[in-house]
């Protein structure tokens, strides 16, 4: 009788501890996942980096274009933070994102995204956000000294007086 007592509590240890592996197993394939993609890709209007010349010219009188790539946990936090002030300033309808994975260089610069965007002989570092008015790109801000952050773009905001929704 005691040795079928044992051998109960070792299968439910046993069956406790393949659980518990099981389970981290699957939230570590969730968060590696979740990094993977943009949070704000699922808020704001997305396009592929390729459509990006021709979308610069549509852009409605106030515009945001935020430059970003997926894969690390830092871009994908700072997303999340970025989403609570878009939608602060009622900015979800004027905010695309374009993810440049793809073309991302070991620099966090993207090729080519000189001849798209005039910034003078600057290299835009992203995660960056250009701000357009009346279909001409004005201003921008990006990672160049440290990851954009959500000061920054609300300094930006700010500098060019956009104000909170009611």
């Amino acid at each position: 009788m005691k040795n079928s007592n044992y051998i109960k509590l070792f299968l439910i240890i046993l069956a406790t501890v393949l659980g518990v592996i099981i389970i981290c197993n699957l939230y570590r394939n969730y968060d590696g996942n979740k990094n993977n993609k943009s949070y704000l890709s699922k808020y704001v209007s997305s396009i592929n980096y390729n459509e990006l010349a021709n979308t610069t010219t549509e852009l409605s009188s106030t515009s945001f274009v935020y430059l970003s790539y997926i894969g690390n946990k830092n871009v994908y936090d700072n997303e999340k933070k970025l989403r609570k002030v878009i939608k602060q300033y009622d900015l979800e309808d004027n905010f695309i994102y374009v993810d440049c994975t793809d073309k991302l260089t070991a620099k966090n610069t993207v090729k080519g995204l000189d001849n798209i965007f005039d910034v003078g002989n600057k290299e835009i570092v992203v995660p960056a956000i250009i701000f357009y008015k009346d279909n001409e790109p004005v201003d921008y801000i990006d990672s160049s000294e440290g990851l954009l952050n959500v000061s920054s773009f609300s300094w930006l905001l700010d500098k060019h007086e956009i104000k909170e929704k009611e």
